[in-house]
């Protein structure tokens, strides 16, 4: 479509555009970036910004559905047999409590270029879906490889009025899988609203953002339902989370910039540990993965690949829809992967001809992990399958795993197979913990507990070949640990 040259990162500048009519305070978000397409997600909303956080909350109750009695409301926790009943304070409702974003209808399109030409390639409008939080999907196709686009999301309350709001942002697409290419990534986990460290959302999205990342992966728990005064017990409260969460300017601002790929885990599915089948309140497992679907536009199967020229290949692995239920896990072996997913990795592993491989997971493979834990292939529970796992990957040379999850940052490896695992940490300080750091593993090569971060990844073509450094960050930015790896 477009001629292949060097375009900088922020060749486009990025401005936000409101007036009367259908907002976009929720922003919008470009997923699943390949070398020849991506999705890009919009949602149209009643006002222009979030509500204020001087606006009151919601109250949350629930009762037993058995016996009425009243349940008192603790972090991590679900409660399958209880009924939630949601107050607002007098004049408020849920589109006037405390961050919120409320969905509205009207139409949405997107128009896109290669960063500095002349010539715009529009989508038809499109009305927004009531039954999908006001929100509507497009997908980019037949797109120029290593190339930035830039992007204009339009806005109008109908087919006869003009457009009312326009976000402007762009992106990058992969290389193709054959070229010689240098590329930059960033990863990250784990971000609890109470926990944030600005008053516009996360430090941690403009240090990210300074390193122009090529694409971005959010490893699961990109907001905790079961945490807060306002759990998510309904559909409408689960919503809220996502919207009070992506309408911080922080959250806005990087999404409009760069390509994401979204893992879920289980506080962004439903609770602490959740499998299939469970439920909280009036909210279940299943409408959990559908929000998440809603929210975040993955590719189907959840579980996938990222090719990123010729040195890099990344697998995203999906760790709740093929989980075992807790009543299966009492009869036969817990799985956490699945029949269906450990197969499909096995063939693509064995498949891939990328220098470097990046097997990216929600939850830990190596750890180690606390013993009171047990979710993960670090854990006594998921032993079975978890050796099964760590086997394979072993056969494989160049390949690292990087993992989210545990709320503070360690580079490990396991002493049977070798294989080595990064965790990038909280996405805040105030969110990190879960770890002594004066009590490191023989299998630690680092550890740091106390303060949240991110990981970054980039490869760099030299004379002497293609080698993969990989970064630990501090909330800021700042490099408290990294290693470069090669080909040889």
């Amino acid at each position: 479509m477009c001629p292949r040259r060097a375009v900088p990162l922020f060749s486009l500048f990025v401005a936000l555009v409101v007036v009367a009519g259908a907002h976009q305070a929720t922003g919008l978000k470009l997923t699943e970036p390949t070398a020849t397409g991506i999705t890009v997600w919009t949602r149209i909303t009643r006002d222009a910004e979030r509500t204020a956080d001087d606006r009151p909350l919601p109250i949350t109750q629930i009762f037993d559905r058995t016996t009425g009695e009243s349940i008192r409301l603790r972090d991590n926790a679900a409660y399958p047999n209880g009924r939630p009943v949601i107050t607002f304070p007098s004049g408020a409702d849920l589109g006037s409590i405390r961050g919120a974003a409320v969905g509205a209808p009207g139409q949405t399109r997107v128009r896109y270029r290669c960063a500095g030409q002349s010539e715009w390639f529009s989508t038809p409008w499109r009305d927004v879906d009531p039954k999908r939080d006001f929100t509507a999907i497009f997908a980019l196709s037949a797109l120029a490889p290593a190339t930035r686009y830039e992007i204009i999301v339009e806005d109008r309350a109908h087919s006869e009025a003009a457009p009312t709001s326009t976000i402007t942002g762009g992106f990058f697409t992969a290389p193709d899988a054959k070229a010689d290419a240098s590329t930059t990534f960033c990863v990250m986990s784990c971000q609890q609203y109470e926990d944030r460290d600005r008053p516009d959302g996360f430090a941690i999205y403009p240090a990210m953002l300074a390193l122009k990342p090529d694409f971005f992966v959010n490893t699961g728990d990109a907001l905790y339902y079961d945490h807060g005064p306002v759990h998510a017990l309904t559909l409408e409260l689960a919503r809220y989370h996502w919207a009070r969460m992506y309408s911080f300017p922080t959250l806005r601002d990087f999404h409009r910039s760069v390509g994401s790929f979204f893992m879920k885990d289980d506080h962004d599915t439903l609770t602490d540990d959740s499998h299939p089948g469970a439920r909280t309140g009036d909210f279940t497992f299943a409408d959990g993965l559908r929000t998440f679907r809603e929210q975040t536009a993955p590719s189907e199967p959840p579980y996938r690949t990222v090719r990123w020229g010729r040195h890099l290949e990344v697998w995203l692995l999906e760790g709740r829809d093929y989980r075992s239920t807790r009543e299966q896990d009492r009869t036969q072996t817990p799985t956490i992967l699945g029949v269906e997913q450990i197969a499909w990795l096995e063939r693509s592993l064995a498949a891939s001809n990328a220098t470097f491989r990046l097997v990216i997971t929600p939850t830990p493979m190596v750890g180690p992990d606390r013993a009171a834990k047990d979710d993960n292939y670090s854990n006594t529970g998921y032993v079975v399958e978890g050796t099964r796992v760590r086997e394979l990957l072993a056969r494989h040379k160049n390949l690292t795993v990087i993992t989210g999850d545990r709320h503070w940052q360690y580079v490990s490896r396991d002493a049977t197979t070798s294989i080595e695992e990064w965790s990038v940490g909280a996405a805040s300080d105030a969110h990190a913990g879960g770890w002594d750091e004066k009590n490191p593993r023989p299998m630690h090569r680092f550890l740091r507990t106390g303060f949240g971060g991110f990981l970054s990844g980039e490869v760099k073509v030299g004379a002497s070949g293609p080698a993969l450094t990989l970064r630990l960050h501090d909330t800021s930015g700042a490099v408290v640990f990294s290693l470069e790896k090669t080909s040889h």
